[in-house]
């Protein structure tokens, strides 16, 4: 994806973009920098779809830059003195912007320091392009080692006071690219470096109320890479909304991602999550934070299309909290065109079992679609994936479909092994479950053990189908007559009235109000 020369916002979509809370200005999940309750769960309002408007909205100063503005490129723009109110306007033109940004600086929810892509006459997003890119001398990273770690770094300035929490940081409407290890770099005294093999498109360090909000991320090692530890050196409060985030990874490496975060409370929604690089190994969204709310989003490819596993350099604040223990998935498709990991996976990876989840996965109202025409015998294809019998899965009215029909030896299974071993303890119902789904592996002669329990479980008859409008072309839509309309239980009462499924996706990137609360169609689409 590397010679775009354009990237088109606007192209396919009926409304640009989605954004929270009805204005331009919100700044992260739990109202931004103002915010205490951090990780607690409850999920920043959402309204209905609206485009990107990058006017200058705030009360300080506003630095446009492009062609035949007063700042004609990136790099004359004093990013090391930025502060709340300030705006920086990035003009589209047809060559990349080949510039690092470091943008730190304190604002309010209501005057956030701001930086956003002014689009072209067709919808083109500005493209910041890391490759080759040059640092401004007196940009002011938080220390000398942050500078191969991302294109696009937020987090706080080493000469701000230690106790100045960065934020909030708006990050709207660009296109960014070119964050990855065979790449370099001017850094800010004139040397030319190379990317870290965990580079980011977009890296923040630091803050509390971050909003990434309709960028395309491309071509860098991990496309999002949020938060670095907990307590003063933590990541509060981010929105990662309505972006394209696709092709990211390092080829024959499966630790880079599209996404990989550790923040205390985090909101996806409205996303579009394409697959990585081809040849990479990384999953799509991979996550370890407090406070997960996953909803409304697209998502396509990766070793795990969500991997939600235990905390790591944040785990002092974290682990404590609630709200680690509890990760809200809804109202998401969820795509497998390949054959690789299972597609959701809960609990944790590093083998330290005291830092896994060991809470509820609650999992409702989702579409999750497997192409398993591929497999072959004594593979196993798993819809969820569970690390220990003290991981929970709850999972209301969603729709587990598969292209093929299985057998003992081809499986797919509701709760995948890891290691020959099925673990997790399930509560199913309301989901419709195509007939060739079992809930876990059983293959006569083989030493597959499963020491977890599964209730509810109840798969369709022989022959039935969701009735998609086109599953072949991606269009997941309940058909007219699909048996998936009014189907679902009624969820009120059984999940917060905050996370209750109120819109349904619409691709690319858009949604539409839910008004079947009471009699829910199953899956995340409405016909």
């Amino acid at each position: 994806m590397k010679n775009m020369s354009r990237v088109c916002a606007g192209c396919t979509i009926a409304a640009l973009l989605l954004s929270a809370c009805g204005d331009d200005s919100s700044a992260g999940a739990g109202g931004g920098g103002t915010s205490t309750s951090t990780g607690s769960g409850a999920a920043p309002p959402i309204s209905g779809p609206r485009a990107i408007d990058c006017t200058h909205k705030g009360s300080g100063t506003d630095y446009a830059v492009g062609p035949g503005q007063p700042y004609a490129s990136l790099g004359d723009v004093p990013f090391e003195t930025l502060k709340g109110g300030d705006t920086v306007r990035i003009y589209y033109r047809a060559e990349p912007y080949r510039d690092k940004l470091m943008i730190g600086g304190q604002g309010t929810a209501d005057q956030p320091v701001r930086v956003c892509g002014v689009a072209g006459p067709n919808g083109e997003l500005p493209i910041i392009d890391g490759e080759n890119a040059t640092s401004r001398s007196a940009d002011d990273y938080p220390y000398e080692g942050l500078q191969p770690r991302g294109v696009v770094t937020l987090g706080h300035r080493n000469h701000d006071p230690y106790d100045d929490m960065p934020g909030p940081f708006v990050l709207e409407g660009l296109a960014i690219t070119g964050g990855a290890p065979d790449h370099t770099f001017t850094d800010v005294s004139g040397a030319t470096e190379s990317y870290s093999e965990a580079a980011g498109g977009v890296f923040v360090q630091r803050g509390r109320g971050v909003t990434i909000r309709g960028c395309e991320i491309y071509g860098n090692a991990n496309g999002i890479f949020a938060g670095t530890s907990g307590a003063d050196e933590g990541t509060y409060d981010v929105l990662v909304e309505a972006n394209y985030v696709h092709d990211n990874g390092t080829v024959g490496s499966d630790r880079q991602h599209n996404v990989y975060d550790e923040s205390i409370g985090i909101t996806y929604q409205f996303n579009r999550f394409g697959p990585p690089a081809p040849g990479t190994g990384g999953n799509n969204v991979k996550d370890r934070s407090a406070g997960v709310v996953f909803r409304y989003n697209w998502v396509d490819g990766g070793a795990h299309l969500l991997d939600l596993v235990d905390a790591q350099e944040a785990k002092a604040t974290t682990v404590p909290m609630q709200s680690f223990h509890e990760s809200w998935v809804y109202g998401n498709v969820f795509l497998r065109h390949r054959l690789e990991g299972s597609a959701i996976h809960y609990g944790g990876d590093s083998g330290i079992e005291s830092d896994y989840r060991k809470g509820t996965l609650y999992l409702y109202g989702n579409t999750v679609w497997i192409d398993n025409a591929a497999e072959k015998d004594y593979d196993v294809v798993a819809l969820t994936e569970l690390s220990t019998n003290d991981e929970h899965l709850w999972s209301r009215n969603n729709v587990f479909a598969i292209s093929s029909a299985t057998n003992p030896e081809r499986a797919v299974v509701l709760l995948g092994p890891r290691d020959g071993d099925t673990h997790g303890i399930a509560d199913v119902g309301s989901d419709w479950v195509d007939a060739g789904i079992t809930p876990y592996r059983q293959i006569p002669d083989l030493p597959d053990t499963f020491s977890g329990t599964i209730e509810g479980f109840a798969n369709q008859s022989a022959g039935a189908t969701p009735s998609f409008v086109d599953a072949d072309g991606d269009d997941f839509r309940p058909a007219m007559g699909s048996p998936l309309i009014g189907a679902g239980a009624d969820l009120d009462g059984e999940v917060p009235a905050a996370l209750l499924p109120v819109f349904a996706y619409v691709p690319d990137r858009d949604a539409k109000p839910r008004s079947d609360v009471a009699a829910p169609t199953q899956g995340a689409l409405l016909p």
